[in-house]
Parts: structure tokens; sequence; C-alpha cells
């Protein structure tokens, strides 16, 4: 991220990020992986290798891997929840540094007045 180094840039850019942290969705941590399915039936398909799609969520939780299974219909929603997690992650590596950048500013800007006295 290019910036110029004033402090008042980088305090509006920053306020900026912040005004976007607000989530508009609902935030996922997960992950959502397509797997295949066969089913009980003797004739069907998927008994000879064309299984049958069927989406999993995988999570975090006290430290343990989780799985939970996500229907079909459902999983065009789940998907924007998860990205919506991304972006949120994207806005807040962002916001943290401008926040370094502006203590680099304030530390460099308190070293320039020192040396001036």
């Amino acid at each position: 991220m290019r910036v110029r180094r004033h402090p008042g840039n980088i305090r509006r850019m920053l306020a900026s990020r912040l005004k976007r942290v607000a989530a508009l969705k609902p935030v996922l941590i997960a992950t959502l992986a397509e797997v295949g399915k066969v089913c009980g039936k003797p004739s069907c398909r998927c008994r000879r290798g064309f299984k049958h799609r069927a989406w999993q969520l995988t999570y975090f939780d006290q430290g343990k891997t989780h799985a939970l299974y996500v229907p079909v219909d459902f999983t065009e929603e789940v998907r924007s929840w998860i990205e919506e997690y991304h972006k949120l992650k994207r806005l807040l590596r962002e916001i943290s540094q401008l926040c370094l950048m502006l203590v680099r500013s304030h530390v460099q800007e308190r070293r320039r007045r020192r040396g001036r006295s």
C-alpha cells in the first residue's frame, strides 16, 4: 500500500477503513469444500464411481477441527459469509499497516523536531 507519509493522510485513510469494518453480512471463519458421497442404493451410478456432489464446512472450535454438512441450496449463502470474513481480514490488515505507519511518522516527526531545537 502506497501512502504519503503525512500523518493527516494516514489518519484520513485509517478513518475510512474503520468505517468499513462494520460487517453487513454474517461472518464465518471456515472452509467450504466439495466432497463426493455414495448413497445407499445398490443400483445407483455413485457405486460405479460417479459420486453425488455434497458440500462440507470445516471449522475449528476449541482447538479441534469439525466438519458439517451444508445443503446444496444453502452453499451460496455460506460461501458469501466466508468471503465476508476474508474481506474483513484484508481490511483489518490494512488498518494495522496504517496504524504502524502512523506510529512511524510520529516518531520521525519527533526526531525531526528534536533536531531543530
